[in-house]
């Protein structure tokens, strides 16, 4: 059969940290013969956690792609990170999913990046198919895992398999009879319902298919459990793969397109992961990258088995690894009509400043952060030349800890990553308009208006190109996209749009220039009269616990300004939900073990932005800086106050000539 005609299911395996995922995946490989042997995460040798630092801490830190073939499908497998700290990898496998297994400990159950995970899952409507894992250790329990799945997270569960120890310690798996799954079926199924009220005699055939159906629509989860450490259960998942999730749909509409969900960078350049969501796409074909950009292809890679293949074409359905282009995770190369949502969950709790321990290291370590900023974009790698200080974005401790190792073992720089600051944004409160000008016949006029919390950042023109010329309007537009990154306080603008409602040129007095120095001046005048105010994160946590510890934890929320609601109690184990600030949060997990024993599980996750009580958080401001109107024309801009606008011309000292002006201003900006 030609490739192109494959049945392809592109599936993620997911898992709170240490829950076994890269196991069952050595096991899902070794069951479908493309491995001889299977490794193990505690000797450093499995398939997909091949770099040092995943064998040295035995976590999945980036994902991995693997093949093999079960029935007539072709599974292209990837196996995410666990750990909190590496969302940002998840997120990007979640958005080209056909369909998940999520597995979770039948010890330690539900954990803090299960109930993440699940929400993208759930908002992607990725079919998951659920397998409770560990069910051979002391402590595990099935049923317990279920009712957390349908009272914690609201899951409609499909039972298929009990998994229990006898009395001698020993790992039994029996399939469910088909009372309990009809009965598990009729939650969600009217049909179903119905049959069963009416004492109606359901056909087996006809049940197959319902299942089949409601699990390939998102209607309920089937649950399987075992032990891959022991290799029991497995052969249930592997059926349940083949037969409980959908391959992915072909589309051949006559048109390319492509989404790039991963880069990396080795010594032959950038690589391109890319699921083909239309058409085709073959070697050597050029392109479109965006709207200006056109790459033509190098290479073209598919897994296979645990290797990759070199190939001519890749088509509709297939992951891919494309060499020659240049760029951007999250980017649709090609035609981008008509295509499906793209989640994105991932904020960045932390912004770090990250120096080499050796000053000399400094270029050097700015080419290695840009290539790791490549492969993930969330880390937005910043640099201040007034100080020669370089920052980053981080999810937490752990993923600065690995950044450090990656740095050191990849680039050969040690590096110091320090001074935490919790991220905050910036928000108007009322709406304002400024403008500005340059030489009498360029000038703008901006006005911000404060949007809905949680509405983001949006540029309009309310300008017609009779009034200003579309190339400018464009270059307005790119400043103040770049411009928005860093407000009064030197936090990104949120929550308002910028609209460009006047201005002027001259096609022969106008220059771009003109534009640079005055789109950031219109853009911070208005910022400047418009009421900011420094947004703070808001983490929304879910808290299990035995009730024996109930006044404690509640007092502990208390002290961090939490809010909270009693959301479950079962079994005399409570969970709790509610939100607190972020800052306020950062040692909580300690706490929280140190006053029960150990015995809670915690998860939290960045849900909102909303009004700081701490107004004067500031961030280092990077790059030219229009706080300071006077020093940014003349030392950022390279221009003088002579030709700008009125606001600026007062802060003027009149002198005898033009020449002695403009000395005195430089040397003003100088001691500012």
């Amino acid at each position: 059969m030609d490739r192109k005609d494959n049945k392809e299911l592109t599936l993620g395996i997911f898992a709170h940290a240490n829950a076994g995922k890269t196991t069952i995946t050595e096991h899902l490989l070794y069951h479908t013969n493309v491995i001889e042997s299977i490794g193990r995460v505690d000797t450093g040798n499995t398939v997909t956690d091949n770099m040092k630092v995943e064998q040295e801490r035995g976590i999945t830190i980036r994902d991995s792609i693997v093949s093999f073939e079960l029935n007539d499908k072709t599974i292209q497998l990837i196996d995410t990170p666990g750990h909190v700290d590496f969302s940002a990898e998840v997120e990007r496998a979640i958005n080209v999913l056909d369909g998940a297994v999520l597995v979770i400990s039948g010890v330690e159950g539900l954990e803090a990046q299960t109930y993440t995970i699940w929400r993208a899952l759930q908002e992607k409507n990725v079919p998951v198919i659920i397998f409770i894992n560990k069910m051979d250790r002391k402590g595990a329990d099935f049923d317990k895992v279920i009712a957390e799945l349908q009272n914690n997270l609201k899951i409609p569960t499909l039972t298929l398999k009990h998994v229990y120890q006898n009395d001698n310690g020993e790992l039994k798996i029996i399939s469910s009879k088909k009372e309990e799954i009809i009965e598990e079926l009729s939650i969600v199924d009217d049909e179903v319902l119905e049959r069963y009220l009416n004492g109606e005699e359901i056909d087996n055939e006809w049940l197959n298919s319902k299942m089949i159906d409601l699990a390939y629509n998102n209607k309920i989860f089937p649950v399987i459990g075992g032990s891959a450490l022991i290799d029991k259960g497995i052969d249930d998942l592997v059926d349940a793969i083949s037969k409980y999730l959908p391959t992915t749909k072909k589309h051949n509409e006559g048109y390319t397109s492509a989404y790039v969900f991963m880069v990396r960078v080795d010594k032959n350049g950038k690589n391109a992961y890319v699921k083909v969501l239309n058409g085709n796409i073959n070697n050597r074909d050029t392109i479109k990258i965006d709207e200006e950009t056109n790459g033509k292809i190098k290479n073209i890679m598919i897994p296979f088995g645990s290797k990759m293949k070199t190939v001519d074409s890749a088509y509709s359905g297939d992951i891919a690894i494309i060499n020659g282009l240049d760029v951007r995770c999250g980017q649709i190369i090609g035609n981008n009509k008509g295509l499906d949502k793209y989640i994105s969950f991932v904020k960045p709790l932390l912004t770090m400043e990250i120096n080499p321990v050796n000053k000399k290291d400094t270029i050097e370590l700015m080419k290695s952060l840009r290539i790791l900023n490549e492969e993930d974009p969330y880390l937005n790698v910043r640099y201040n030349e007034r100080t020669n200080s370089i920052y980053c974005s981080l999810m937490g401790e752990v993923q600065a800890q690995i950044i450090k190792t990656m740095l050191e073992d990849r680039f050969d720089i040690k590096v110091n990553i320090e001074n935490p600051i919790i991220i905050h944004k910036e928000v108007p409160m009322v709406s304002a308009s400024s403008k500005a000008s340059y030489t009498c016949v360029s000038g703008i006029e901006l006005e911000v208006s404060p949007l809905e919390r949680g509405s983001g950042f949006r540029y309009v023109s309310k300008l017609s190109t009779d009034f200003m010329h579309l190339k400018y309007q464009r270059q307005i537009e790119r400043l103040i996209d770049y411009y928005k990154n860093q407000g009064l306080n030197g936090w990104e603008l949120t929550d308002m749009e910028v609209a460009l409602i006047g201005g002027q040129f001259d096609s022969m007095g106008s220059d771009p220039s003109h534009f640079n120095i005055i789109t950031p001046l219109a853009l911070f005048r208005c910022l400047k009269k418009a009421n900011m105010k420094l947004l703070e994160p808001i983490s929304s946590y879910i808290i299990a616990f035995p009730e024996e510890y109930l006044s404690g934890v509640i007092k502990l929320i208390t002290s961090k300004n939490g809010i909270y609601r009693i959301t479950n109690n079962y079994k005399g184990e409570v969970t709790i939900e509610g939100e607190a600030p972020a800052s306020n949060m950062m040692n909580f997990p300690l706490e929280l073990s140190m006053i029960t024993s150990g015995r809670a599980t915690y998860t939290s996750y960045i849900s909102r932005y909303d009004i700081s009580k701490n107004q004067d958080v500031k961030m280092e401001y990077l790059g030219p800086d229009p706080r300071n109107e006077t020093t940014f024309v003349i030392n950022d801009m390279k221009a003088s106050l002579d030709s700008l606008d009125e606001t600026l011309m007062k802060k003027k000292k009149e002198s005898r000539s033009k020449f002695a002006r403009i000395q005195k201003e430089k040397e003003m900006a100088r001691k500012i």
